[in-house]
């Protein structure tokens, strides 16, 4: 494997020098300001006729250069001995996200299969659904990636499948090959506070009620003077859910509410009768987080690490603000200082919790997938 990252500097990507890149085994990922970005990206496909392109609009960009806004990243990485191949679908309305996992999964079903990565649409897709038919489909295989960001204006993503540029749109890639060696982690960092709940009332990622009072009323009084600030103050405030038989939990980021009926819609599915509890973080705490993630994806790996994508939170940078590089920061120091990191802050997190679990969609974590390719005639374990 052999990989470059470059910049798009508003006249041309720097550095250029793009010699050996161009085959079949190549995959371009691009985040940042995708759909002000057209030509810098028509240009790199130019250069790779032979390449497979994938990327999606953010909340803040990740490269070696640590987090940026409304810029052009692209990472580009050649295997040599492992394979790729992307999907891509449409997913006109929320319900439509589990039959959208179910058309990813039947096309990456090629023998080999080692690893999904999902790049999805964040608005309009349930990415609770989307995960959980990936992982029906190909139980023990390592999925990981995340939902598109907006910045924190929530309006509208868009993903990058080769030419395509498109709203509504999820993005999978598989990896296959057994010389291709994949470890993970996510954590979040985040402190419960305040009387656990039940909830009473919920559909889907929209929840009704907690112990029969409307959420929408119960986040407000938490809030007290911030309550006027929502939806955006609810991104530092997201929701632990606790389920019975579960030894783990999720948290769930408030995406908007609703006043009319007092509900607030999140980032992923919220189970009626499952338990709740908000939670509050200070930047030592995600910093932290961000550590044990890299540590548990460590202790994964069975080589060194030579890719790094991090998916983290867009919560998580509105808290860090100028902290921000710390946490990626955090990474590379358990991994390698000098591991090529990419990736982006999200709407959503997809990922196992800790090593041999299935993959399910998170929020407020940092998510950390490594990738390293086996050159020798033995395959790895």
């Amino acid at each position: 494997m052999k990989s470059v990252q470059t910049h798009w500097d508003g006249e041309a990507w720097s550095p250029c020098d793009l010699t050996g890149f161009n085959q079949d085994n190549t995959l371009v990922l691009i985040f940042g300001d995708l759909p002000n970005s057209i030509a810098p990206v028509q240009m790199l496909r130019t250069q790779l006729p032979l390449a497979q392109f994938a990327g999606c609009t953010t909340a803040g960009e990740i490269s070696n250069k640590g987090a940026t806004d409304d810029m052009l990243v692209a990472t580009i990485v050649a295997f040599e001995q492992s394979q790729i191949k992307l999907a891509s679908t449409q997913v006109s309305h929320r319900e439509d996200s589990r039959a959208a996992g179910r058309c990813l999964a039947d096309a990456l079903n090629d023998e080999g299969l080692q690893y999904i990565m999902v790049i999805s649409d964040g608005m309009t897709v349930n990415g609770s659904e989307l995960t959980r038919e990936l992982v029906a489909v190909h139980p023990g295989i390592p999925v990981t990636g995340g939902l598109a960001g907006d910045g924190a204006r929530f309006n509208k993503t868009y993903t990058l499948a080769n030419d395509k540029l498109a709203t509504h749109q999820v993005v999978a890639i598989g990896f296959y090959g057994s010389h291709l060696t994949v470890s993970y982690g996510s954590r979040g960092g985040w402190i419960p506070f305040g009387p656990i709940r039940k909830v009473t009332d919920a559909e889907a990622n929209v929840l009704k009620e907690l112990d029969h009072e409307s959420a929408l009323t119960v986040y407000r009084r938490y809030l007290g003077e911030l309550a006027g600030e929502l939806p955006a103050a609810g991104l530092r405030y997201p929701l632990e859910i606790m389920e019975d038989g579960r030894s783990t939990t999720v948290v769930r980021t408030l995406l908007s509410i609703n006043e009319q009926d007092g509900s607030v819609v999140f980032a992923g599915d919220i189970p009626k009768g499952a338990s709740a509890r908000l939670m509050r973080a200070n930047a030592e705490c995600l910093i932290d987080g961000a550590n044990q993630a890299a540590i548990a994806c460590q202790q994964g790996c069975k080589q060194g690490v030579e890719l790094v994508i991090l998916v983290s939170c867009i919560g998580r940078r509105l808290l860090l603000r100028q902290l921000t590089d710390e946490e990626i920061d955090e990474v590379t120091t358990v991994l390698g200082e000098d591991v090529m990191v990419c990736g982006y802050y999200s709407y959503g997190e997809i990922a196992p919790f800790e090593i041999g679990d299935c993959a399910e969609l998170h929020n407020q974590t940092m998510t950390v997938t490594s990738l390293s390719e086996r050159l020798d005639d033995a395959p790895t374990a």
